[in-house]
Protein backbone atom coordinates (compact mmCIF):
# COMPACT_ATOMS: atom_id res chain seq x y z
CA UNK A 1 0.00 0.00 0.00
CA UNK A 2 2.74 2.52 -0.80
CA UNK A 3 3.88 2.70 2.93
CA UNK A 4 0.85 3.11 4.29
CA UNK A 5 0.32 0.64 7.33
CA UNK A 6 -3.13 -1.30 8.19
CA UNK A 7 -3.44 0.71 11.23
CA UNK A 8 -3.61 4.25 8.93
CA UNK A 9 -7.11 2.93 7.85
CA UNK A 10 -9.81 4.87 10.32
CA UNK A 11 -13.35 4.22 10.83
CA UNK A 12 -16.26 7.02 11.27
CA UNK A 13 -19.24 6.01 12.84
CA UNK A 14 -22.44 8.74 13.46
CA UNK A 15 -24.45 7.85 16.08
CA UNK A 16 -27.98 9.23 17.60
CA UNK A 17 -29.76 8.43 20.76
CA UNK A 18 -33.49 9.04 20.28
CA UNK A 19 -34.63 8.57 23.54
CA UNK A 20 -32.56 11.30 24.77
CA UNK A 21 -35.76 13.39 26.29
CA UNK A 22 -33.30 16.74 25.95
CA UNK A 23 -32.68 15.59 22.40
CA UNK A 24 -36.46 15.03 21.53
CA UNK A 25 -36.89 18.86 22.98
CA UNK A 26 -34.31 20.35 21.13
CA UNK A 27 -36.02 18.62 17.66
CA UNK A 28 -39.14 19.58 18.80
CA UNK A 29 -37.85 23.34 19.23
CA UNK A 30 -36.50 23.10 15.19
CA UNK A 31 -39.64 21.19 13.92
CA UNK A 32 -41.09 23.72 12.11
CA UNK A 33 -37.71 23.75 9.75
CA UNK A 34 -38.81 19.80 8.56
CA UNK A 35 -40.12 20.21 5.12
CA UNK A 36 -41.68 16.67 5.11
CA UNK A 37 -44.90 15.38 6.52
CA UNK A 38 -44.15 14.61 9.98
CA UNK A 39 -45.55 11.52 9.65
CA UNK A 40 -42.11 10.50 7.82
CA UNK A 41 -40.05 11.34 11.25
CA UNK A 42 -40.24 7.76 13.14
CA UNK A 43 -38.20 5.93 10.58
CA UNK A 44 -35.42 8.86 10.35
CA UNK A 45 -34.47 8.15 14.16
CA UNK A 46 -35.78 5.17 15.17
CA UNK A 47 -33.18 3.18 17.50
CA UNK A 48 -32.51 -0.48 16.66
CA UNK A 49 -29.74 -0.30 19.17
CA UNK A 50 -26.93 -1.96 16.43
CA UNK A 51 -24.03 0.56 17.69
CA UNK A 52 -22.65 -2.21 19.80
CA UNK A 53 -23.08 -5.06 17.49
CA UNK A 54 -21.45 -2.73 14.86
CA UNK A 55 -18.61 -2.66 17.35
CA UNK A 56 -18.88 -5.98 17.59
CA UNK A 57 -18.56 -6.75 14.30
CA UNK A 58 -15.20 -4.75 13.89
CA UNK A 59 -13.37 -5.81 16.47
CA UNK A 60 -13.98 -9.12 15.25
CA UNK A 61 -13.34 -9.13 11.70
CA UNK A 62 -11.39 -6.06 10.97
CA UNK A 63 -9.14 -5.74 13.74
CA UNK A 64 -6.99 -4.14 11.55
CA UNK A 65 -8.74 -0.43 11.96
CA UNK A 66 -6.61 2.29 13.45
CA UNK A 67 -9.05 4.76 15.36
CA UNK A 68 -12.81 4.89 15.37
CA UNK A 69 -14.29 8.11 15.47
CA UNK A 70 -17.93 8.04 17.12
CA UNK A 71 -19.90 11.45 15.91
CA UNK A 72 -22.73 11.95 18.30
CA UNK A 73 -24.31 15.05 19.95
CA UNK A 74 -22.72 14.99 22.91
CA UNK A 75 -24.97 11.77 23.93
CA UNK A 76 -22.63 8.78 24.68
CA UNK A 77 -23.94 5.39 25.13
CA UNK A 78 -24.76 3.85 28.94
CA UNK A 79 -22.58 0.54 28.14
CA UNK A 80 -19.61 2.77 26.26
CA UNK A 81 -16.14 1.84 27.32
CA UNK A 82 -14.51 5.78 26.26
CA UNK A 83 -11.72 4.51 27.91
CA UNK A 84 -10.80 1.90 24.90
CA UNK A 85 -7.40 3.08 23.15
CA UNK A 86 -8.54 3.47 19.67
CA UNK A 87 -12.31 5.25 20.70
CA UNK A 88 -12.23 8.48 19.45
CA UNK A 89 -15.62 10.40 20.54
CA UNK A 90 -16.54 13.55 19.01
CA UNK A 91 -19.45 16.05 19.33
CA UNK A 92 -20.58 17.79 16.83
CA UNK A 93 -19.43 21.22 17.99
CA UNK A 94 -15.48 18.98 17.80
CA UNK A 95 -15.56 19.67 14.09
CA UNK A 96 -18.75 22.09 12.80
CA UNK A 97 -17.13 24.44 10.53
CA UNK A 98 -20.02 27.13 11.85
CA UNK A 99 -21.55 26.71 15.58
CA UNK A 100 -24.44 28.51 14.53
CA UNK A 101 -25.27 25.15 12.31
CA UNK A 102 -26.02 23.28 15.25
CA UNK A 103 -28.00 21.06 16.50
CA UNK A 104 -28.44 18.85 13.77
CA UNK A 105 -31.22 16.29 12.87
CA UNK A 106 -29.98 15.19 10.00
CA UNK A 107 -26.74 13.25 9.03
CA UNK A 108 -26.38 15.65 5.70
CA UNK A 109 -24.58 18.31 7.61
CA UNK A 110 -22.36 15.58 9.30
CA UNK A 111 -21.27 14.25 6.47
CA UNK A 112 -20.69 17.72 4.89
CA UNK A 113 -18.53 18.52 8.03
CA UNK A 114 -16.34 14.96 8.16
CA UNK A 115 -13.33 16.66 6.76
CA UNK A 116 -12.86 18.88 9.89
CA UNK A 117 -13.10 15.62 12.18
CA UNK A 118 -9.88 16.17 14.51
CA UNK A 119 -7.02 13.19 14.10
CA UNK A 120 -9.04 11.36 11.20
CA UNK A 121 -6.59 9.27 9.07
CA UNK A 122 -6.67 10.58 5.42
CA UNK A 123 -7.72 6.53 4.11
CA UNK A 124 -10.77 6.01 6.48
CA UNK A 125 -14.21 3.93 6.30
CA UNK A 126 -17.81 5.66 6.98
CA UNK A 127 -19.92 3.33 8.39
CA UNK A 128 -23.56 4.18 9.81
CA UNK A 129 -24.69 2.54 12.91
CA UNK A 130 -27.30 0.02 11.19
CA UNK A 131 -24.40 -1.48 8.89
CA UNK A 132 -22.86 -4.69 10.50
CA UNK A 133 -19.78 -7.05 9.74
CA UNK A 134 -21.16 -10.43 10.10
CA UNK A 135 -17.81 -11.98 8.28
CA UNK A 136 -13.93 -11.30 7.95
CA UNK A 137 -12.58 -8.13 6.04
CA UNK A 138 -9.15 -7.59 5.15
CA UNK A 139 -8.06 -4.07 4.62
CA UNK A 140 -7.50 -4.60 1.01
CA UNK A 141 -11.32 -5.06 0.48
CA UNK A 142 -11.33 -1.38 1.15
CA UNK A 143 -8.05 0.18 -0.36
CA UNK A 144 -5.30 -0.63 -3.03
CA UNK A 145 -2.66 1.24 -3.60
CA UNK A 146 -4.23 3.89 -1.59
CA UNK A 147 -7.18 3.95 -3.92
CA UNK A 148 -10.66 3.00 -2.61
CA UNK A 149 -12.11 -0.03 -3.76
CA UNK A 150 -15.17 0.44 -5.87
CA UNK A 151 -17.31 -0.13 -8.20
CA UNK A 152 -19.11 2.19 -10.98
CA UNK A 153 -22.48 1.07 -12.69
CA UNK A 154 -24.97 2.98 -14.19
CA UNK A 155 -28.73 2.91 -13.64
CA UNK A 156 -31.89 4.80 -14.54
CA UNK A 157 -32.90 7.55 -12.34
CA UNK A 158 -34.73 7.19 -9.17
CA UNK A 159 -37.94 9.55 -8.80
CA UNK A 160 -40.60 10.09 -10.72
CA UNK A 161 -44.70 8.69 -10.61
CA UNK A 162 -44.34 5.02 -10.37
CA UNK A 163 -41.43 5.81 -7.91
CA UNK A 164 -43.24 7.93 -5.52
CA UNK A 165 -46.08 5.16 -5.74
CA UNK A 166 -43.68 2.50 -5.18
CA UNK A 167 -41.99 4.47 -2.00
CA UNK A 168 -43.18 6.82 0.76
CA UNK A 169 -41.87 9.91 -1.26
CA UNK A 170 -38.97 11.35 0.55
CA UNK A 171 -36.00 13.63 -0.37
CA UNK A 172 -33.47 10.46 -0.87
CA UNK A 173 -33.58 10.46 -4.16
CA UNK A 174 -33.32 14.07 -5.03
CA UNK A 175 -30.06 14.15 -2.87
CA UNK A 176 -27.95 11.82 -4.53
CA UNK A 177 -29.01 13.13 -7.84
CA UNK A 178 -27.49 16.53 -6.00
CA UNK A 179 -23.84 15.39 -6.31
CA UNK A 180 -24.40 13.85 -9.44
CA UNK A 181 -25.86 16.77 -11.55
CA UNK A 182 -22.96 19.03 -9.54
CA UNK A 183 -20.64 16.56 -10.85
CA UNK A 184 -21.51 15.82 -14.18
CA UNK A 185 -20.17 19.42 -15.29
CA UNK A 186 -16.51 18.79 -14.28
CA UNK A 187 -16.49 14.73 -15.53
CA UNK A 188 -18.21 14.00 -18.34
CA UNK A 189 -19.07 10.49 -18.45
CA UNK A 190 -17.53 10.14 -22.72
CA UNK A 191 -14.55 10.95 -21.62
CA UNK A 192 -14.06 8.48 -18.73
CA UNK A 193 -15.67 5.90 -20.93
CA UNK A 194 -13.05 6.58 -23.53
CA UNK A 195 -10.08 7.10 -21.48
CA UNK A 196 -10.62 4.42 -18.66
CA UNK A 197 -12.73 1.60 -19.75
CA UNK A 198 -11.47 -0.71 -17.64
CA UNK A 199 -13.62 1.35 -14.99
CA UNK A 200 -16.56 0.90 -16.90
CA UNK A 201 -16.10 -3.09 -17.53
CA UNK A 202 -13.98 -4.42 -15.36
CA UNK A 203 -14.47 -8.23 -15.07
CA UNK A 204 -15.86 -8.66 -11.40
CA UNK A 205 -18.77 -6.77 -12.61
CA UNK A 206 -22.16 -8.81 -13.41
CA UNK A 207 -22.52 -9.48 -16.90
CA UNK A 208 -25.95 -7.35 -16.63
CA UNK A 209 -24.50 -4.35 -15.06
CA UNK A 210 -21.56 -3.90 -18.05
CA UNK A 211 -24.23 -4.01 -20.36
CA UNK A 212 -26.22 -1.70 -18.44
CA UNK A 213 -23.26 0.35 -18.54
CA UNK A 214 -22.55 -0.23 -22.30
CA UNK A 215 -26.14 1.18 -22.95
CA UNK A 216 -26.74 4.31 -20.67
CA UNK A 217 -23.54 5.66 -21.52
CA UNK A 218 -25.02 6.63 -24.92
CA UNK A 219 -26.95 9.33 -22.85
CA UNK A 220 -23.78 11.24 -22.37
CA UNK A 221 -24.34 11.59 -19.14
CA UNK A 222 -24.59 10.01 -15.43
CA UNK A 223 -28.30 9.70 -14.69
CA UNK A 224 -27.77 7.18 -11.72
CA UNK A 225 -24.34 5.45 -9.87
CA UNK A 226 -25.35 2.26 -8.13
CA UNK A 227 -25.19 2.19 -4.63
CA UNK A 228 -24.88 -0.44 -2.38
CA UNK A 229 -25.52 0.45 1.47
CA UNK A 230 -22.47 -0.97 2.97
CA UNK A 231 -19.18 0.63 4.34
CA UNK A 232 -17.67 3.35 2.22
CA UNK A 233 -13.87 3.65 1.83
CA UNK A 234 -13.21 7.03 1.31
CA UNK A 235 -10.09 9.45 1.35
CA UNK A 236 -9.76 13.09 3.07
CA UNK A 237 -7.85 14.38 -0.07
CA UNK A 238 -11.73 13.48 -1.98
CA UNK A 239 -13.50 15.17 0.70
CA UNK A 240 -11.18 18.56 0.28
CA UNK A 241 -11.76 18.12 -3.37
CA UNK A 242 -15.36 18.27 -3.00
CA UNK A 243 -15.11 21.51 -0.66
CA UNK A 244 -13.27 23.23 -3.06
CA UNK A 245 -15.39 22.13 -6.14
CA UNK A 246 -19.55 23.32 -4.26
CA UNK A 247 -17.98 25.49 -1.13
CA UNK A 248 -21.80 27.06 -1.31
CA UNK A 249 -23.52 23.89 -2.08
CA UNK A 250 -21.66 21.87 1.35
CA UNK A 251 -21.78 24.76 3.20
CA UNK A 252 -25.74 25.34 2.60
CA UNK A 253 -26.18 21.69 3.29
CA UNK A 254 -24.58 22.47 6.60
CA UNK A 255 -26.39 24.93 7.88
CA UNK A 256 -29.29 22.55 7.40
CA UNK A 257 -31.13 21.17 10.27
CA UNK A 258 -33.60 18.32 8.61
CA UNK A 259 -32.80 16.60 5.63
CA UNK A 260 -34.19 18.84 2.30
CA UNK A 261 -34.21 18.06 -1.35
CA UNK A 262 -31.57 20.68 -2.08
CA UNK A 263 -28.97 18.32 0.35
CA UNK A 264 -25.92 16.67 -0.53
CA UNK A 265 -24.84 13.93 1.21
CA UNK A 266 -21.93 11.22 1.55
CA UNK A 267 -22.36 10.11 -2.25
CA UNK A 268 -21.01 13.59 -3.09
CA UNK A 269 -17.56 12.00 -1.79
CA UNK A 270 -17.79 8.82 -3.68
CA UNK A 271 -19.20 9.76 -6.81
CA UNK A 272 -16.56 12.35 -7.26
CA UNK A 273 -14.20 9.51 -6.98
CA UNK A 274 -16.12 7.08 -9.15
CA UNK A 275 -16.42 10.13 -12.08
CA UNK A 276 -13.26 10.97 -11.74
CA UNK A 277 -11.56 7.86 -12.22
CA UNK A 278 -10.06 7.88 -8.70
CA UNK A 279 -10.58 4.31 -7.37
CA UNK A 280 -9.74 0.69 -8.31
CA UNK A 281 -12.33 -0.88 -9.60
CA UNK A 282 -13.59 -4.30 -8.21
CA UNK A 283 -17.25 -5.36 -7.30
CA UNK A 284 -17.79 -7.61 -4.20
CA UNK A 285 -21.32 -9.41 -3.75
CA UNK A 286 -20.65 -9.42 -0.03
CA UNK A 287 -23.40 -7.00 0.97
CA UNK A 288 -27.12 -7.30 1.62
CA UNK A 289 -29.68 -4.28 2.90
CA UNK A 290 -32.29 -5.40 4.61
CA UNK A 291 -35.93 -3.79 4.65
CA UNK A 292 -37.04 -3.97 7.61
CA UNK A 293 -40.72 -3.34 6.86
CA UNK A 294 -42.43 -5.74 8.67
CA UNK A 295 -41.74 -9.33 10.26
CA UNK A 296 -42.67 -11.78 7.52
CA UNK A 297 -40.16 -9.49 5.32
CA UNK A 298 -37.47 -10.04 8.21
CA UNK A 299 -38.16 -13.52 8.28
CA UNK A 300 -37.17 -14.38 4.58
CA UNK A 301 -33.96 -12.13 4.51
CA UNK A 302 -32.91 -13.04 7.83
CA UNK A 303 -30.52 -15.75 6.24
CA UNK A 304 -28.35 -12.64 5.37
CA UNK A 305 -27.19 -11.99 8.39
CA UNK A 306 -25.08 -15.34 8.55
CA UNK A 307 -24.57 -15.48 4.77
CA UNK A 308 -23.30 -11.97 3.98
CA UNK A 309 -20.05 -10.09 4.84
CA UNK A 310 -21.86 -6.65 5.58
CA UNK A 311 -25.60 -6.30 6.33
CA UNK A 312 -27.35 -2.99 6.86
CA UNK A 313 -30.55 -3.10 8.94
CA UNK A 314 -32.34 -0.55 7.39
CA UNK A 315 -35.38 1.29 8.72
CA UNK A 316 -38.16 1.33 6.67
CA UNK A 317 -41.49 4.10 7.05
CA UNK A 318 -43.55 1.30 6.43
CA UNK A 319 -42.91 -0.62 8.88
CA UNK A 320 -45.54 0.37 11.66
CA UNK A 321 -45.23 1.69 15.56
CA UNK A 322 -47.03 -1.00 16.17
CA UNK A 323 -44.73 -4.15 14.69
CA UNK A 324 -41.50 -1.84 15.36
CA UNK A 325 -41.11 -3.56 19.12
CA UNK A 326 -41.43 -7.26 18.06
CA UNK A 327 -39.42 -6.77 15.07
CA UNK A 328 -36.85 -4.91 16.77
CA UNK A 329 -36.75 -7.56 19.59
CA UNK A 330 -36.30 -10.55 16.51
CA UNK A 331 -33.27 -8.39 15.06
CA UNK A 332 -31.63 -8.14 18.40
CA UNK A 333 -32.16 -11.76 19.03
CA UNK A 334 -30.41 -13.10 16.19
CA UNK A 335 -27.37 -10.10 16.65
CA UNK A 336 -26.60 -11.52 20.03
CA UNK A 337 -26.81 -15.04 18.65
CA UNK A 338 -24.24 -14.02 15.81
CA UNK A 339 -22.03 -11.86 17.56
CA UNK A 340 -22.63 -12.76 21.22
CA UNK A 341 -19.43 -11.89 22.78
CA UNK A 342 -19.17 -8.34 24.25
CA UNK A 343 -16.21 -5.99 22.83
CA UNK A 344 -13.78 -4.25 24.31
CA UNK A 345 -15.37 -1.19 23.49
CA UNK A 346 -18.61 -2.82 25.95
CA UNK A 347 -18.29 -1.87 29.81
Amino acid sequence: MNGATDTDIDVVIPWVDDSDATWQQARAQYLSEFSEPTDHLPHYFRSWDTLRYVLRGIETYMPWVGQVHLLTCGQVPAWLNTAHPKLRLHTHADFFSADSALPVFSCNPIEMNLMNIPGLAERFIYFNDDTLVMKPVTPQRFFHDNLPVDYLVLDFPRGGWLYDRIRIKDTYADICKNSIRLLNGIYPLRTLFRQRKELIYHATYKPLDKCRNRILHLIGKYKWIKVNHHPQAMLLANLRKCRELFPAEMTRTAQTRFRAHTDLNQYLYRNLALMSGHFHPHFYDDAFCMVLSDIKRYQKERHALSERTFVCVNDSPFLSETEYPELKRLVTEDLNRLLPQKSAYEL
